[in-house]
């Protein structure tokens, strides 16, 4: 009887030591996110850069690549991480190069405190460009996102967020054009390259928090099925783009030729918010209690959604 009633208590302790552990547990609360990129991501940095081409004020939206705020801007705002917000993205960045991850990240990392708040989300989405705008090198670009993750752990980042690239043969710039299937096979190599990249970067740096978010599934998710995200055109660029001062996106994916309605980057910010939510959470306690012994590295896959 004594027995079973020392094993009846000691199930009840395990029970309530499971219960505490779990209430604080909770997500990490990030207080700032810092990105650096593209015209993707770029809320008007572009225009105070010398020399460079300036979005068409009566075309895009205060200096961003779109009819309104760009996804990252969503992802930070007080319906989302409710956070301060470090953009030094700059539109037709490529991920070498003049105004690239080479010069955005040292250029960060000189005026920045040193170090970090540990609970910074540093974030990367770069690489279109390459294919558009460059020599069409997957394996250097991949190489790059790599070198300019390697400088933001030794800045003393904790967490990073790197996004892939959506399919750059199906945007309305190369869609049924003989470049289209150059443009896919760039996406498909670029991509598979990055995944291989982190998935070596996070066994190197079990104490960082890596997140992949899967940009070309989401967007192949919405162009199968438009009206499920509320879009009626998933090929084109919307009418009202060559109508100045109309920022309506009129229902479609894509502003211009190559860059998406801010209606897509704010699903791109509810679908990323949604995950860090449910899968940001210390990097120790990551370690701790990972199944396959690689570190804290957290795919954020479409499929999950």
């Amino acid at each position: 009887m004594v027995s079973i009633i020392k094993k009846t208590m000691k199930a009840f302790f395990i029970l309530i030591l499971l219960v505490f552990f779990a209430s604080n547990s909770s997500a990490v609360t990030f207080d700032e996110i810092v990105i650096f990129g593209d015209s993707l991501s770029d809320n008007g940095n572009l225009v105070f850069i010398e020399n460079q081409p300036e979005p068409d004020p009566e075309l895009y939206y205060q200096g961003r690549f779109s009819n309104g705020p760009v996804w990252v801007e969503y992802l930070a705002d007080a319906q989302h991480l409710n956070v301060s917000l470090t953009d030094r993205a700059l539109g037709g960045a490529q991920s070498g190069g003049f105004i690239g991850l080479n010069v955005q990240i040292p250029a960060y990392v000189t005026t920045a405190d040193s170090p970090p708040s540990p609970n910074t989300l540093f974030i990367i989405w770069i690489g279109g460009n390459d294919f558009l705008n460059g020599d069409g090198d997957f394996q250097a670009a991949v190489d790059n996102i790599n070198e300019a993750m390697e400088e933001l752990v030794e800045f003393g980042a904790k967490y990073l967020l790197v996004l892939n690239l959506p399919d750059l043969g199906a945007i309305p710039a190369t869609l049924g054009s003989p470049e289209a299937l150059q443009a896919t096979a760039f996406s498909n190599n670029f991509n598979d390259g990055l995944a291989n990249m982190l998935s070596g970067f996070k066994t190197e740096h079990p104490d960082i928090m890596v997140f992949e978010f899967d940009v070309f599934s989401f967007a192949m998710a919405v162009r199968n099925d438009p009206a499920a995200y509320g879009f009626v055109n998933v090929t084109d660029p919307s009418p009202n783009f060559d109508i100045p001062n109309n920022f309506d996106g009129a229902g479609y994916v894509f502003w211009d030729e190559r860059h998406p309605t801010t209606s897509m980057h704010s699903l791109i910010a509810d679908q990323v918010f949604t995950l860090l939510n449910e899968q940001a959470q210390p990097p120790a306690m990551n370690n701790a209690s990972s199944d396959n012994g690689g570190g804290g590295s957290c795919f954020i896959e479409a499929s999950t959604w």
